[in-house]
């Protein structure tokens, strides 16, 4: 495949020695294969970083959104005895107008040096050289270079349809042209509204695909299906999971009961990694209790909503706090997409 009229797009927003460290190997990763690279980041990266791409833009526009509405965009964690449903505070999708801006910002540039088509990833979006021979061939088969958008598809239902948002691609021109009609946060919520969520994910199944042309592919599933190195998507919510190691990858959540508004539950999710930690639950800023808990499998508290207005879960290792999470009863009790249901 021709790539010297394709550059690759990488977003990046590096805040530690592990996020610049994965960044750096992505780059490698991709220029190990003749593409050029253009980087884009809200932050600032080191000289050895510069030194090994073409293009470099960084702005310190870094814009979160907020959500007037609740977000049907969820993540699913269940069983025969029950179901977790939770949007993580109504925040999914936060960064994903900054992302955005991050893809403008590149379409850009390389439509002024003249190049046709690009690729877009994030910087954990390392790839193997037996998954980057996978890839071309997928390009290839599918005539990448004569298309106006190329995408995997993350979830496909009957009311939407959610590209991955972390490896897709397509002509510069037509990307550009759609991209830039949205130019304000309130531009880029009002358009996702109609899809029930607000992540980048909505954005791009809606512009591309459900109102876009028909010159366009996509894979229908997601990157693990063909990907399966272990550094794939290793960067969550600013932290990078180096495989081979222990992390403290699950999260804090309050949810409220999917029947009962006066009953929420406290939620230490799931994880394969052990850790000695302890709990504490927070009424009004008032200690409930506080117990030992030994990480590993999904667990809840019960807790009576109705007697406080703020409920604020934390965990510690060794007395220092390493997850927090604070809701007001209202925002638990409205939050229409974030429970547990018993069946």
């Amino acid at each position: 495949m021709d790539k010297s009229n394709i550059c690759v797009i990488i977003s990046s927003y590096p805040r530690t020695h592990l996020d610049n460290s994965l960044l750096a190997l992505t780059i490698e990763s991709w220029t190990q294969q003749g593409y050029d690279i253009c980087l884009t980041t809200h932050s600032p990266v080191n000289s050895d970083i510069q030194k090994a791409i073409k293009y470099f833009i960084y702005t310190d526009e870094n814009e979160m959104l907020t959500y007037e509405n609740i977000s049907s965009l969820s993540w699913f964690y269940g069983n025969e005895e029950f179901t977790y449903q939770t949007n993580w505070g109504n925040t999914m999708g936060k960064h994903s107008y900054a992302i955005l801006h991050n893809i403008k910002n590149g379409l850009q540039l390389l439509r002024s040096k003249n190049y046709t088509h690009f690729i877009f990833i994030d910087d954990d979006s390392f790839l193997t050289t037996e998954d980057h021979q996978l890839l071309e061939e997928k390009l290839i088969e599918t005539n990448f270079i004569d298309k106006d958008y190329w995408f995997f598809i993350e979830h496909d239902s009957e009311t939407s349809i959610l590209p991955v948002s972390t490896l897709f691609g397509g002509n510069i021109e037509h990307f550009a042209n759609t991209v830039f009609q949205i130019n304000t946060p309130k531009e880029y919520l009002d358009y996702c509204q109609s899809t029930g969520g607000f992540s980048l994910e909505n954005y791009l199944g809606k512009a591309f695909i459900l109102e876009g042309n028909e010159n366009g592919h996509y894979e229908g599933y997601p990157l693990r299906a063909i990907f399966k190195n272990d550094w794939l998507g290793k960067s969550q919510s600013g932290n990078v999971y180096v495989p081979g190691l222990k992390h403290k990858d699950w999260w804090l959540d309050i949810v409220k009961d999917k029947e009962n508004d006066e009953v929420g539950y406290a939620v230490i999710y799931a994880t394969p990694y052990i850790f000695e930690t302890q709990f504490s639950l927070y009424k009004d800023g008032e200690q409930l209790f506080e117990t030992d808990i030994t990480t590993g499998p999904f667990c809840w508290f019960r807790i009576n909503l109705n007697e406080g207005n703020v409920w604020r879960a934390e965990q510690k290792i060794n007395n220092e706090v390493i997850k927090k999470v604070e809701y007001t009863r209202e925002q638990i009790i409205n939050n229409v997409f974030a429970y547990i249901n018993f069946n």
